[in-house]
């Protein structure tokens, strides 16, 4: 549970729940969505049979299932604040073979807050959340080539109008809530059967904002590309590499060389193996630089420094380097019926559990 002690406290939570003030706000619509892609570093771009999870790219509707379903749960970073949870589901239906729908819906419990204004005395509590529904279409204009359109709500509630109503010194008149919409678009293409290419927009919309006077933040609008290779195995194990390439279009890029570019990306790296159609193992890498996440981790005279794995493996580097990017999960599945588990918490740099768990429903 957060605790607001004083008003300071207050507005800190907007803050930060809100984004940075050069960066994008509902940032919540950047967390990995399902265990699956979390535990492949937060590749998904590509990946083909991902139809009911059309977060990262519509244009997989247009490759099916026939009728799927998912949902994802996580206790998310309960060592950064306790009580809070992030839901995810997704539908797809193939109306015909070459054209499928689907629906998303992202919800993000920020916890509970308890209001204590500067005399000590105790307002009320309130439940800040974030939630997006998303629908979704793709269409196979070739057999090895889909294109797909999203269109979402996004809706932010961080404070109710009881907190400013009750404490005027806020200076807040209105604002606890904000609504906006954003726009994906994305296609993939299948050449063969081993082989994916992906590439998608997300978020793209009107700015969305919090108060009637203040400036409104910028969706985080991304662009991602990626790829995924499944070599033809004899016997019973299947081999899927994915990786994917994104950036947050919002903030500025500063670069002076090739690692200085890179570093400016995010990027995920995911190895899956699967036995007997029935148990998987997933193993995944990410890096965010600019964020302080994954990576490889320099210790300098007691400071923690993020480095991409490019840099530490072209560039002399001091300090004891430690893997900060690592991602894993397993699954098991029984002819329609998965179950999968994904963990990332070590990519964040404070101590936390982040372990998602999903159930998924296919027919294809």
């Amino acid at each position: 549970m957060k605790r607001l002690i004083i008003v300071m406290a207050v507005l800190l939570t907007m803050t930060v729940q809100s984004g940075r003030a050069d960066g994008p706000g509902a940032v919540f619509l950047m967390i990995f969505p399902d265990a699956r892609t979390a535990a492949l570093g937060g590749c998904g771009v590509a990946i083909g049979d991902l139809g009911e999870n059309s977060y990262y790219n519509p244009a997989a509707l247009g490759f099916g299932p026939r009728i799927g379903a998912t949902w994802s749960h996580v206790p998310w970073l309960p060592g950064l604040f306790p009580g809070m949870n992030y839901e995810f589901a997704g539908a797809a239906y193939q109306v015909r073979p070459n054209l499928g729908v689907g629906l998303n819906f992202t919800y993000l419990n920020t916890g509970e807050t308890e209001v204590i204004n500067k005399r000590g005395e105790y307002l009320g509590r309130y439940r800040s959340f974030d939630l997006s529904p998303q629908v979704s279409a793709g269409y196979r204009l070739f057999p090895n080539l889909s294109a797909g359109a999203g269109l979402k709500v996004i809706y932010s509630y961080l404070v109710p109008s009881w907190v400013w109503e009750q404490m005027p010194e806020l200076g807040i008149k209105a604002g606890g809530d904000a609504l906006s919409v954003g726009f994906d678009a994305g296609t993939q293409y299948r050449p063969w059967n081993w082989l994916g290419l992906g590439l998608a927009v997300q978020n793209f919309g009107p700015p969305i904002r919090y108060t009637a006077s203040g400036e409104a933040d910028p969706l985080p609008s991304i662009l991602r590309l990626g790829w995924e290779v499944s070599p033809y195995l004899l016997g019973p194990v299947e081999v899927r590499l994915v990786s994917d390439v994104w950036r947050d279009l919002v903030a500025e890029m500063k670069v002076d060389s090739f690692i200085d570019f890179w570093e400016e990306l995010e990027v995920g790296l995911g190895l899956e193996l699967r036995f007997l159609k029935t148990a998987s193992v997933r193993l995944g890498y990410f890096e965010d630089i600019q964020g302080q996440r994954g990576g490889i981790v320099l210790d300098r005279a007691g400071l923690d420094n993020h480095i991409s794995l490019l840099r530490y493996l072209t560039q002399k580097n001091e300090g004891e380097a430690k893997l900060s990017g690592f991602c894993w999960g397993v699954g098991l599945e029984f002819e329609w019926l998965s179950v999968d588990v994904g963990v990332d918490e070590n990519i964040y740099d404070f101590p936390t559990r982040n372990v998602r768990f999903q159930l998924s429903y296919r027919l294809r």
